[in-house]
């Protein structure tokens, strides 16, 4: 786990979020744009990002958690709270898919660098394995190193063109 606390007033320390989950304990993302996690479990990732559920009998198998900006987790105050924050993680979802429902790879890992750098910023992604976002979209981390290549050629401004040379007539 990266070594930012996941709350910034923590209800118990962040070593111990991880038990928390796995013990079907409920949370949500504090809602602040920008801030989010990354669900890992045995077989895949997930994103989730402010007013998202996280936790439950959806999370008991999280083997890990990589905070994104300035997350806070704290306890749905009420039912309502609570539906709230599944229909937010189900919209997460959802943008997940809409990434992933491509059938090259490439295209998959280039779809979850840019969705994740639009949201979360460039330099949090920067920080995130390409292991863990392949387990997002389902794609090899070496897929993912060739997407984040991919797009900063493309994203890097074209070089100059050429000046015209200077043609001084001479008689």
């Amino acid at each position: 786990m990266l070594q930012r606390a996941l709350t910034p007033n923590p209800l118990f320390r962040p070593t111990q979020v991880l038990n928390q989950l796995r013990s079907g304990q409920v949370f949500y993302v504090k809602a602040r744009k920008g801030n989010g996690m990354i669900i890992c479990h045995p077989h895949y990732a997930e994103v989730v990002g402010p007013g998202a559920l996280v936790g439950g009998v959806v999370d008991l198998d999280c083997a890990r958690l990589i905070p994104l900006g300035n997350v806070a987790l704290t306890y749905p105050e009420n039912f309502q709270r609570k539906y709230q924050a599944f229909h937010a993680r189900s919209q997460w979802i959802e943008a997940t898919r809409k990434a992933v429902d491509c059938p090259v790879p490439l295209k998959r890992g280039r779809r979850i660098v840019v969705m994740m750098q639009q949201y979360f910023g460039g330099r949090a992604i920067a920080e995130i394995p390409d292991e863990v976002l392949g387990n997002i979209v389902g794609v090899f981390p070496q897929t993912i190193a060739m997407a984040r290549q991919s797009l900063r050629r493309s994203q890097r401004p074209a070089p100059p063109a050429p000046r015209p040379l200077a043609t001084n007539n001479i008689r």
